[in-house]
C-alpha cells in the first residue's frame, strides 16, 4: 500500500470515529468500499469525496437540530445582533470622523503655512469631537445604536486626548 492509499485510509476512518450516528454506517460503508477502489490516488480522491459527503450530510442534520431548538431565540437573537453591528458600525464612522479631521488639519497646513503655525495641536480632536456631536444627534431617532457607537467613540477618544496632554 501506497501512501495515498494510507492517507485515504486513515481519513475515512477519522470520519467513521468524529461522524455522528445518523452518519455513521455510512461513512463505515464508504471505509468498506475503499479496498475496491484502483489506483493510489483514485482512493484518496474517493476518501475525500467521502469524508465532504459525510460532513455535508452531518452539517445538515446539525444545522435542522439548531433550527429546532433556537426557533424561540432567534427573534431575540437578530435584535441583539442588530444592535451589536449598529454600534459597530457607529464606532468605525466615528473612527472615520477622526481620520477625515486629522486630513483636513494636515490639508489647511500644506494649503496655508500660516495657518499650521497658528493652530493648536489638538484642533484635530476638536473638529473630530464636533463632526461625532452632530452626526450623535442627527442619528439618534432613527439609528439610535449607532448613535451610541458614535458617542462612545468620541467620550472614549476625548478621554485618551485630555490624558495625553495632561501627561505632557
Amino acid at each position: 500500500m501506497g501512501t495515498p492509499r494510507t492517507l485515504a485510509g486513515k481519513l475515512l476512518r477519522a470520519v467513521v470515529l468524529l461522524a455522528p450516528a445518523e452518519s455513521r454506517d455510512w461513512a463505515n460503508a464508504m471505509l468498506r468500499e475503499l479496498d475496491f477502489i484502483e489506483g493510489e490516488w483514485a482512493a484518496l480522491f474517493w476518501a475525500l469525496g467521502s469524508a465532504t459527503a459525510i460532513f455535508r450530510h452531518a452539517g445538515r442534520n446539525w444545522r435542522k437540530w439548531f433550527q429546532k431548538n433556537t426557533r424561540g431565540q432567534e427573534v431575540v437573537m437578530n435584535g441583539m445582533m442588530k444592535k451589536i453591528v449598529g454600534f459597530v458600525v457607529g464606532m468605525l464612522v466615528a473612527l472615520a470622523f477622526a481620520f477625515v479631521a486629522i486630513g483636513l488639519v494636515r490639508l489647511a497646513d500644506y494649503l496655508s503655512p500660516a495657518i499650521a503655525q497658528a493652530h493648536i495641536d489638538w484642533t484635530h480632536v476638536l473638529i473630530a469631537e464636533i463632526f461625532a456631536i452632530v452626526a450623535a444627534t442627527l442619528l439618534w431617532r432613527k439609528r439610535t445604536s449607532v448613535s451610541i457607537g458614535i458617542m462612545v467613540f468620541a467620550i472614549v477618544g476625548g478621554a485618551h486626548v485630555a490624558i495625553h496632554y495632561a501627561m505632557r
